[in-house]
């Protein structure tokens, strides 16, 4: 502290006596900078919190604001506000996303650790390890070592399924390996997980700090959750942290293990994905299956983190670009980040295989991986039309952009097939109308109406479905992906018996395929895998196949990816030169549980 106050106290003694400084000098401290610091270095911890958020929101000089943000962080802190603590961390993570401090990354472990999250305590102390110097380190320890001996046994698998960097592993009193090394051999060798370090940050001077991580984007809509095939229930963060390693966003640097045992790979496989963020969750799952299809060969993944951003995708798609050694990208997953990469990726010619459910964005080097809106509707109507014979629908869905297009679809599909459309209501989001529907049910009935289809999340959709089957008992009920959810069907009972609904994955699946994926899964991650793991899981391994059959280049990748043919992992995919088509599952729910009709359906 006092060496800093010598430098600002310098800076202002030029300022106010010499000449002006070099253009590379940073301009003198505001008075009211330097009223904050020494609030902060006389211990007032408020008055510092309150001078520095006034000074940051007069448009600072750049060479001020990171450190204005930390020291609010540490009063913070030290006023026991834990949770402003990691809101202030977060904003100096938007502040320059590029740069990371170890310093913040070891205050944002300490805060975790205040609010009893050991297990991501660990998580942000082993980042912050890897970019931190000798001089660093054995603060960093200080913290770690007294850590593993508080955690629960629960804590203690989490921390060994997601901790990868061998030095904080030891510390922490973790002696085997992680989740992936634990899968069976067979299909893919066994190895442990070599770690893909983050690159040191910029040296620091002092206590000055650099901002660190990606920017926070604003979380997801109810439409944007729905469309991203966000699970009806929230996935809770002991799940994540059982099975995804800790985020990666920058260049990876030397693995702390033998690198000339591993040596570097002439391709990469690169992935966009938000591993932090509102949809951190989900992007940590979709890690987690890549992971497990790169289980042999941990360092050809090359992980970046979008933060959820779209600027940020299109940053680091452009990025990856420029990396000769990156032949293919998987991801993003969330529309708004999937519209800026895909025209980018087909103009540099970079294959990139979308794990966004957004239609329209293919081309020659961009491939669909993630089941469509248009594919589970075709699959839906098919199956009611050919096989139960029905022919009158009516459709009832949420008054948001999710709804709106998936009535489209349906009713543009059943009009192509044969059918007939006996009416379409909309409903408020959140909040149907349950007289309104009862009224509409009693005028289809009078129509005919066979079945009726629902597009809209588990838990809406279900309390819409039990009123019209209330008023049309023997109404057959369609619903979307949103549906596959075990939870809310068993709230909702027989009145939503024998619901028909499709989705790109199920777990409990007769393909042989899949089956072998889960089992190598659970045992590993000790819970089932989601469409999320299973979706990623695929695309890794499409692109792992071709490099082993020889594809070394871009344009060498994109042309095996197209014929390719039928791939079975998690799923099944057939390649063609639009893209990939799925294999969907056609679900029912049927006394109590979820169960497959006609596995491997075509969409």
């Amino acid at each position: 502290m006092r060496a800093a106050r010598l430098s600002i106290a310098l800076l202002v003694l030029m300022a106010a006596c010499g000449p002006p400084p070099a253009a590379h000098l940073p301009p003198a401290p505001s008075q009211l900078f330097l009223e904050a610091e020494a609030a902060f270095s006389r211990g007032d911890y408020q008055p510092a919190v309150e001078a520095y958020s006034r000074f940051l929101n007069e448009s600072p000089p750049d060479a001020y604001v990171a450190r204005a943000y930390f020291q609010v962080a540490m009063a913070q802190y030290r006023l026991h506000q834990y949770g402003a603590v990691l809101t202030t961390l977060d904003d100096l993570k938007h502040h320059d996303p590029k740069q990371q401090s170890v310093q913040a990354l070891a205050l944002r472990g300490d805060a975790e650790l205040a609010l009893g999250h050991r297990v991501q305590a660990l998580l942000d102390w082993e980042e912050a390890w890897v970019g931190a110097t000798p001089v660093e380190q054995p603060h960093l320890r200080e913290r770690i070592e007294p850590l593993a001996r508080q955690m629960t046994e629960d804590e203690r698998l989490q921390a060994n399924q997601s901790v990868t960097v061998p030095a904080v592993r030891e510390m922490a009193g973790l002696s085997q390996s992680p989740a992936v090394a634990a899968m069976p051999a067979g299909e893919i060798p066994d190895a442990p997980a070599a770690e893909a370090s983050p690159g040191a940050p910029a040296p620091l001077t002092g206590e000055e700090t650099t901002a660190v991580l990606e920017p926070s984007a604003p979380a997801a809509t109810e439409e944007e959750a729905k469309t991203e095939k966000a699970p009806a229930a929230p996935i809770p963060e002991a799940e994540v942290a059982a099975v995804a390693a800790p985020p990666e966003q920058a260049e990876p640097g030397e693995p702390e293990t033998a690198a000339a045992d591993i040596g570097e790979p002439t391709t990469k496989v690169a992935c966009l994905l938000p591993l932090t963020g509102p949809d951190h969750a989900y992007g940590q799952r979709a890690l987690a299956g890549l992971r497990l299809a790169f289980a042999d060969t941990p360092e050809q993944l090359v992980v970046r983190d979008t933060g959820g951003d779209p600027s940020i995708a299109q940053e680091l798609m452009t990025s990856l670009d420029r990396d000769p050694s990156v032949v293919a990208v998987i991801g993003p997953l969330r529309s708004s980040e999937a519209e800026v990469s895909a025209p980018l990726a087909e103009r540099e010619q970079l294959p990139l295989l979308l794990l966004s459910q957004r239609e329209g964005l293919t081309g020659h080097y961009v491939l669909q991986m993630a089941m469509t809106r248009s594919q589970q509707v075709r699959l839906l109507v098919g199956y009611a039309i050919d096989t139960l014979k029905l022919q009158h629908f009516g459709v009832l869905y949420p008054n948001d952009g999710y709804g709106a297009s998936f009535n489209r679809l349906f009713t543009e599909v059943v009009n192509g097939h044969g059918g007939q459309l006996v009416g379409s209501q909309a409903y408020k989001p959140g909040d149907p109308d349950v007289g309104r529907i009862a009224a509409v049910a009693q005028h289809w009935r009078s129509s005919g109406v066979q079945a009726v289809f629902v597009p809209d999340a588990a838990n809406a959709a279900t309390a819409v479905a039990a009123q019209v089957r209330h008023e049309i008992p023997e109404i057959t009920l369609l619903g979307t992906e949103s549906w596959n959810n075990s939870a809310a069907l068993a709230k909702a009972g027989t009145s939503v018996e024998g619901a028909v609904f499709a989705d790109a994955f199920f777990a409990d699946s007769a393909r042989a395929s899949t089956r072998q994926f889960v089992e190598r899964f659970e045992r590993g991650a000790g819970r089932p895998p989601t469409v999320f793991e299973a979706e990623a899981f695929d695309a890794g391994m499409a692109v792992r196949h071709v490099i082993a059959q020889g594809a070394t280049t871009r344009d060498q990748v994109i042309t095996q990816l197209e014929g390719l043919g039928s791939l079975e992992g998690a799923g099944e995919l057939r390649s063609s030169p639009t893209g990939f088509q799925r294999a969907l599952s056609l679900l029912r729910y049927k006394e109590g549980k979820v169960e497959e009709i006609t596995p491997g359906a075509d969409g």
